[in-house]
């Protein structure tokens, strides 16, 4: 073994040089300011945005790379993560911090809260594809279709709610969509963990 012989630059190293100078710059230049309040909370917000989205976006790659006939999805979901993202910060740095389109009036506001809307629910359904293999029987791609189909009916209703103003969706409408939801991705989860009928016949 050459302890001697050192391995060359690289463009990682590059990256993480690069993302260290970009930190250090920022705190030193920025953070330093006068006006300290209020670049915390903006620089809050775009660490809240990184985290949200991030993991919203990961769920999407990770679905591309387990399930490759749903790469497609997943990376659209991905997209829709970053865009989400990208608009949570922006709105931060811009003076007016909104999430899921709060505190936001006008195009803007609809923009924001219709991109989270489709980021996390996309997100969400990319968790019940993530369950799919080989071997399942029709009650559990039942199960699936019922979650994946609230999901859907929940974006419909609620994008329609926030375009048009009048239109109302009692309460009872959202409890029901939300009960098929929440009974079908714990349904999935559990069947993953079991053996599926052509595995528990073979055995």
């Amino acid at each position: 073994m050459d302890v001697g012989q050192g391995r060359g630059w690289g463009i990682h190293d590059t990256v993480i040089a690069a993302g260290v100078i970009a930190a250090l710059a920022f705190i030193l230049v920025v953070l330093t300011g006068s006006d300290i309040d209020k670049l915390a909370v903006q620089t809050g917000y775009t660490a809240l945005a990184s985290v949200l989205f991030t993991t919203f976006g990961a769920v999407g790659v990770a679905l591309a790379h387990w399930q490759p006939r749903f790469s497609l999805f997943g990376v659209l979901t991905a997209t829709l993560a970053l865009l989400a993202g990208g608009t949570m910060v922006v709105s931060a740095w811009g003076g007016e911090p909104s999430f899921f389109g709060f505190w936001l009036s006008g195009t803007s506001g609809t923009v924001s809260a219709v991109t989270d809307l489709l980021a996390i629910t996309s997100s969400a359904a990319c968790v019940l594809l993530a369950t799919v293999r080989p071997g399942e029987d029709g009650g559990t791609r039942l199960v699936r279709f019922a979650g994946i189909g609230a999901l859907a009916f929940f974006v419909a209703v609620v994008i329609l709610a926030i375009l048009e103003n009048g239109v109302d969706v009692g309460a009872r409408v959202y409890a029901i969509t939300a009960t098929v939801y929440v009974v079908a991705t714990a349904v999935l989860l559990v069947l993953r963990l079991l053996p599926t009928r052509e595995e528990t016949l073979v055995d």
